[in-house]
């Protein structure tokens, strides 16, 4: 009896180390692996549970990779979404730096300050705004919108779109012309989030959230009366904007069948591309942008060239458009 007790013992510790070694003696690689897999899930669950939005994960894939932060501390567990096949972009005036990556699973998310959207908003402002509510949900949501939905869509399609009545090809040629060409010191890439304000003419510091001009903007709207609501922490026009999301999004949508253009429109979307020409005198800017001007609809979004004059001994950034 006792030895048949013993054989029993035995096989029960045999089970338990068996299930310990399903984890345990799994090597680094496959335990990244499946850690990569289950945020890729969780990615998908929470834009299906919070905005009805279906992504096909067949199309993506997360890589666990070392993001360095702004203080310069590495976090061994930033998760980047990528997409197996992005379109290469015909022009080098447009490019891709930005990464979409969380520390945490999305569906964990939790209710945070309204300063993660947009800065000077409450903590008890933006719990009153449609759709913004969501906070970090609704901040990841515009970061994939942009990069992988809306971005390629104009970026690809929308500016060579003659029916549209859009010609970038001639646009470029004009740009080449001039001798205007991308510049790789000079970061313009997109900006994934959504603003609303106006074009400034020049930068200004004081007034930069509701300026729409520092980057390439794709979820930009042209509501000046928004941007200086924004300025000074208040969000009834924010709500408008926030309704019209959450209306979009209520009825179940395949987030690569989406049509970006109807998107742009139903929300009031006036994406801006914004191209550098660096020290280029200002009469030879506004050259440029009289000589592009039938190349493009400006309904639809806006060719906007950064440029710098020097007054009284400083530099000043200025906006042609």
């Amino acid at each position: 009896m006792g030895w048949n007790k013993m054989k029993k013992k035995i096989k029960m510790l045999l089970v338990i180390l068996s299930l310990l070694c399903l984890y345990s003696c799994k090597s680094s690689e496959e335990k990244t692996k499946e850690r990569e897999e289950k945020m890729l899930d969780d990615y998908v669950e929470m834009l299906e549970n919070e905005f009805n939005l279906t992504l096909d994960k067949w199309e993506y894939y997360v890589k666990e990779e070392h993001i360095v932060g702004g203080n310069l501390i590495k976090n061994p567990e930033s998760y980047v979404l990528y997409k197996y096949d992005v379109p290469k972009y015909k022009s080098e005036f447009f490019y891709d730096r930005d990464l979409i990556h969380v520390e945490s699973p999305p569906t964990k998310f939790v209710f945070r300050d309204g300063s993660m959207l947009i800065p000077f908003l409450k903590y008890e402002d933006i719990e009153k705004v449609p759709f913004f509510n969501k906070t970090g949900k609704s901040n990841l949501l515009f970061e994939i919108i942009d990069k992988y939905g809306l971005r390629p869509y104009l970026w690809s399609q929308l500016i060579y779109d003659k029916s549209k009545g859009n010609d970038f090809e001639k646009i470029e040629s004009i740009l080449k012309k001039h001798g205007i060409k991308y510049d790789k010191e000079h970061n313009m890439g997109s900006f994934g989030k959504w603003a609303c304000g106006i074009i400034q003419k020049e930068w200004n510091g004081e007034i930069f959230t509701k300026s729409l001009t520092r980057h390439n903007t794709t979820l930009t709207v042209m509501d000046e009366e928004c941007g200086d609501e924004v300025t000074e922490g208040k969000f009834e026009r924010m709500k408008i904007y926030g309704k019209k999301f959450e209306e979009y999004f209520s009825k179940p949508r395949k987030f690569e069948e989406i049509d970006w253009y109807e998107f742009m429109k139903y929300n009031d979307i006036h994406p801006i591309i914004v191209i550098y020409v660096a020290d280029s005198p200002e009469e030879k800017v506004k050259k440029i942008v009289k000589e592009i001007r039938p190349y493009y609809n400006h309904k639809d979004f806006t060719i906007l060239f950064s440029y710098y004059i020097e007054n009284e001994k400083e530099y000043i950034e200025k906006y042609l458009w």
